[in-house]
């Protein structure tokens, strides 16, 4: 075998030592909100989240560990949606719509998109398909404050579930 120079050796070495690519972090600042077909523009969404419930079981006379098993769902999921209040007729009648206690039965989808050149592309989406409205609320009125009024939506479902984009 040839005896490589030093120079050779730290070629060889750097060219190995290359990191990978790191992928593209997306911001969480661009995002829209559909109900069926119609988009309302939120400032906030929150309580986007799956769970699974779980046990521990024991298995008899051994201890090193134990067995985690998946429980069915007992529990709904709430997403949170936040607005500014606004004076846009459109806007305020479905928000009148949209008291507790209302079923909404159109897909609700929330996409998460980051820019690419001069267009909007799509990353990641999720949705449910069957809700209902828990919780309407307007942040405090004051009048010696200067705040932007905000309008909460709290919709309980049944599970959120990942979409393909």
């Amino acid at each position: 075998m040839a005896r490589l120079t030093l120079a050779e050796t730290k070629s060889l070495r750097e060219g190995k030592m290359k990191p990978s690519d790191v992928p593209l972090l997306v911001g969480n600042q661009y995002f829209d909100v559909y109900f069926g077909s119609t988009h309302i523009s939120f400032i906030r969404v929150s309580n986007v989240q799956q769970t699974a419930e779980h046990e521990d079981l024991a298995e008899g006379g051994l201890n090193g560990y134990t067995h985690v098993l998946a429980k069915p769902a007992t529990q709904s999921g709430t997403l949170t949606l936040e607005k500014g209040v606004v004076d846009d007729e459109s806007i305020v009648k479905i928000m009148k719509a949209l008291p507790p206690g209302t079923r909404i039965c159109v897909p609700v989808t929330i996409i998460l998109s980051r820019v690419e050149g001069n267009t909007w592309k799509s990353v990641r989406a999720w949705g449910f398909d069957d809700g209902m409205v828990t919780r309407w609320e307007v942040s405090n009125l004051d009048g010696m404050g200067s705040e932007v009024a905000i309008e909460k939506l709290e919709i309980s479902h049944a599970g959120l579930v990942e979409l393909e984009v």
